[in-house]
């Protein structure tokens, strides 16, 4: 035979009233309770939420770790489209190549004749005297370019001619020497003339000097003589 739990029925009248009262005041008091520790649980409104010293760092950590992660990606995208832009704008000035025309060196060329006056159409042009003779005139300077033996003093002359400046061939009187002279005279040492005769006789010097017969002469030491 089962038996019920609880108390019999002859001991619930022979209770006092405040064993009663104080049992269901314990009873209320245990739910009061339990209703307090579930609204602890519950996020409401207004309600102030506390963390740990450590939870902090952690949270502090993790956000900066975040912000760099985000910067550096951010850095290295913009690097990326700044070089490409630089490239494409570098591209884009660059200055076309000129184009290199191929010529084909199998075709034959044809370079039309040119003929240039030589040194001896140019004398033989001017009304020259023959180049042993002698056109001096007195009262006139005339530049001596050397003294020498007949045939050197011939060489130079015939060389001076065949540049353009008119020489001649002086002997001298009962002697072996013969002097080279270029005309025109001048009656003044110091006039354009002279300067011109001079300036074109060291010019053709330095010609004359590179030559076997010139000897490394250049003519330098012309001087003018009064006749």
């Amino acid at each position: 035979m089962n038996k019920k739990k609880g108390l019999a029925l002859y001991e619930l009248i022979t209770q006092k009233p405040s064993s009663i009262r104080l049992r269901s005041t314990e009873k209320k008091h245990d739910l009061n309770a339990d209703e307090d520790n579930l609204e602890h649980n519950v996020l409401t409104p207004g309600r102030s939420i506390r963390f740990s010293v450590g939870t902090v760092g952690v949270l502090v950590a993790v956000s900066i770790a975040m912000v760099v992660i985000s910067y550096t990606m951010g850095f290295r995208r913009g690097s990326a489209i700044a070089r490409e832009d630089y490239a494409n704008r570098l591209f884009t000035e660059l200055p076309d190549a000129p184009q290199t025309k191929v010529i084909n060196t199998t075709d034959p060329i044809t370079v039309p004749e040119v003929l240039l006056p030589t040194p001896q159409d140019a004398a033989s042009s001017v009304a020259w005297g023959a180049i042993d003779q002698d056109p001096r005139v007195q009262g006139n300077y005339y530049f001596t370019l050397i003294e020498t033996t007949a045939s050197g003093a011939m060489k130079l002359a015939t060389f001076c001619r065949e540049r353009g400046l008119e020489t001649y061939v002086i002997s001298g009187n009962n002697t072996p020497s013969h002097r080279v002279i270029a005309l025109p005279g001048f009656e003044d040492r110091k006039n354009t003339v002279a300067v011109a005769i001079r300036s074109e006789i060291l010019a053709i010097g330095r010609q004359w000097a590179e030559t076997s017969a010139g000897r490394g002469k250049d003519l330098h030491d012309t001087y003018p003589s009064l006749y």
